[in-house]
């Protein structure tokens, strides 16, 4: 790890292209939630379902996930500062608005994007004048659910804090549905010029919701959303491999984070080893 690791990454030119496929798989009862029902055949709270009925997890929701993850684990070892060690030489020939912009983002906001309010933006003095509105170069699709999934009902009373009993003016009893443990999901993530340790944010990010450290959708309170996650060996292509249609070609099989992305997790580590030496 250098400090020109933390060039900028320009959305113009394909550098770096990287997919692998995810797949997630219950261990617990699952709520993605679509809203209050209106139907008063069906639940309360019913699941996310896709056209055909089945349910599924919207690439927002698991993104989401991620993110909070990456966040959390960044402000915890320090990383949310590494972004201010960028240094002159890694942004020679980059315009000076972009430059400057680019020193503003942090790690989350240079993988996840960033939009700035041009209000905010033209505000002379403010702190963020030089912030740049930057996409997201992480793109995680919905994952589908791989068979037709039975749905559990789950029944639930809204409890009222002060007098200990059931709340009535809440609506008293409801129920929740849900996918049942078992269920299996599958989806693809896509990154675009990333560095490796911004690969290993996410593999580290991925671990964590393996190992239950996160938790994904709704009610998880109630024991809901842990999750196994396994995916593929990732193609990691550039503009001559995709001239070549080598993108086409099959991932492997499916297997841990920690296995299919050890050497991206190592390349983690040495960036905490080195914002903890330039802190």
């Amino acid at each position: 790890m250098t400090p020109t690791d933390l060039r900028v990454r320009h959305h113009a030119a394909l550098e770096r292209l990287m997919l692998f496929d995810y797949r997630v798989t219950c261990q617990t009862g699952l709520h993605i939630g679509a809203g209050k029902s209106v139907d008063f055949a069906g639940s309360d709270l019913p699941v996310l379902r896709d056209a055909s009925g089945r349910p599924f997890i919207p690439g927002s929701s698991l993104r989401g996930v991620l993110r909070a993850g990456i966040e959390s684990f960044c402000f915890s070892l320090g990383l949310m500062e590494v972004h201010r060690k960028t240094p002159p030489e890694a942004l020679a020939g980059v315009p000076e608005d972009l430059a400057k912009g680019w020193k503003d983002l942090d790690l989350v906001k240079r993988l996840f994007g960033s939009v700035v309010e041009e209000k905010r933006l033209a505000t002379s003095g403010s702190e963020r004048a030089g912030s740049i509105s930057y996409c997201s170069r992480l793109q995680i699709s919905d994952a589908i659910c791989e068979a037709n999934a039975l749905f559990e009902v789950r029944d639930g009373v809204s409890i009222s804090r002060e007098s200990r009993t059931a709340a009535k003016e809440k609506g008293g009893k409801f129920d929740v549905e849900v996918v049942p443990a078992g269920a299996r999901f599958g989806g693809r993530a896509r990154l675009k010029n990333p560095a490796d340790y911004e690969v290993g944010l996410l593999a580290q990010a991925l671990w964590m919701l393996d190992e239950g450290l996160l938790l994904l959708g709704g009610k998880s309170a109630r024991g809901l959303g842990w999750v196994k996650v396994e995916i593929t060996t990732p193609r990691d292509l550039d503009a001559k491999a995709l001239l070549e249609r080598r993108g086409d070609e099959a991932s492997g099989e499916f297997g841990s984070v920690k296995e299919k992305l050890k050497t991206y997790l190592e390349s983690l580590r040495t960036l905490a080893d080195f914002a903890a030496a330039a802190s």
